[in-house]
């Protein structure tokens, strides 16, 4: 206990120490929560339900044509609507089977912007043609109203994105650098010194990262406009776990990879690819089902899914999310300890 406290006393003191790489760290959250979030990717292909059973109108063919929407034709309209708050569709479109006029009523989930201004263009194209008309009537609904902006749904991916980045970079550079002037070699070798290191490690960066989220949260909110939520408590709870998960993760990389510039390569090549492939700029709902199933083998939807859940107060498997990051994080710490062990016996 008392060599983890002096680890952690020594990581506190050169994180003080460096004042430029803490403003540095907190301006890069503060420049991708608003420069990124101003990026807004459009979808193709999202699942969209079809319910009509008179075949009354040619919706099929008009919306495929879009290239916007896969089409899935609905026979029992219940099953439909559990299927769109599933989020297994994106939208249903229901033709009101009536004698005297048609209609057709476009119904979304209603708590995510991107995707309904998605589906809004994707139908006018596939609706409307030059000098035409709709052919039905059109209504649109939702199934859980609410009332945030665009800027408020994609923050808390973003706060999802700077967790990784914020956790992977710090723990990568303060390990790998302080492994290569021996600082963590000579650690390692003294009695119970690679366990003090390893929870040393993952405890300073989890927080020290975590501080800088928040601080860039704080200063970005009433600047860009996007709402924090009243949940602080889970917020603060939902950073840490995140930050903690992709501290762990970082830590069996930074062991793996050894070097900086191969570490920072991957991880930031990583960071891209991960981003958009776990629905932080393209929302989940929108993909085709088998990225769907990518997406969500990684941590940061899961993270994500938790920050919308604290800062929207939308619907969130919070059980699931939280064990899933917790065994990543037992996952990451697994692989470095092993590596570091086989290290410590070449030493």
């Amino acid at each position: 206990m008392n060599a983890t406290l002096a680890i952690i006393h020594k990581d506190i003191l050169q994180w003080t120490r460096r004042p430029l790489y803490f403003i540095s760290s907190v301006l890069l959250a503060v420049l991708i929560i608003t420069a990124v979030g101003n990026t807004i990717a459009g979808t193709d292909d999202m699942p969209f339900g079809l319910f009509d059973p008179g075949g009354m109108s040619h919706l099929t063919e008009q919306l495929e044509a879009s290239g916007k929407f896969h089409v899935i034709v609905y026979d029992d309209q219940d099953a439909a609507r559990r299927d769109l708050a599933a989020g297994k569709i994106v939208a249903l479109a229901t033709v009101d089977q009536n004698l005297i006029e048609d209609s057709v009523e476009i119904l979304t989930e209603g708590y995510n912007p991107l995707i309904d201004d998605q589906i809004s263009m994707g139908l006018l194209k596939g609706l409307t043609k030059e000098s035409t008309e709709l052919s039905l009537p059109l209504h649109t609904a939702t199934l859980f109203p609410v009332h945030y902006t665009l800027r408020d749904y994609m923050t808390p991916g973003l706060a999802a994105y700077l967790c990784y980045v914020l956790a992977s970079m710090n723990l990568g550079f303060s390990w790998i650098y302080e492994w290569m002037e021996k600082t963590y070699r000579q650690i390692i070798l003294a009695p119970n010194g690679l366990r003090s290191a390893i929870v040393a490690k993952t405890l300073t960066v989890t927080i020290e990262a975590s501080v800088v989220l928040w601080l860039a949260l704080s200063v970005t909110a009433p600047t860009v406009h996007f709402t924090l939520g009243h949940n602080f408590l889970g917020l603060v709870g939902v950073t840490i776990v995140s930050m903690f998960c992709f501290t762990c993760l970082g830590l069996g990389a930074a062991c793996l990879l050894r070097t900086i510039r191969i570490y920072t390569m991957t991880v930031s090549i990583a960071g891209v690819a991960i981003m958009f492939a776990s629905g932080v700029i393209v929302p989940v709902e929108g993909m085709p089902l088998w990225e769907q199933y990518f997406a969500k083998s990684f941590p940061m939807y899961y993270a994500a899914d938790l920050f919308k859940g604290v800062m929207l107060a939308t619907p969130a498997e919070y059980l699931r999310d939280v064990l899933v990051l917790l065994a990543f994080a037992a996952g990451g710490l697994t692989f470095a300890t092993i590596m570091l062990r086989r290290r410590q016996a070449a030493l």
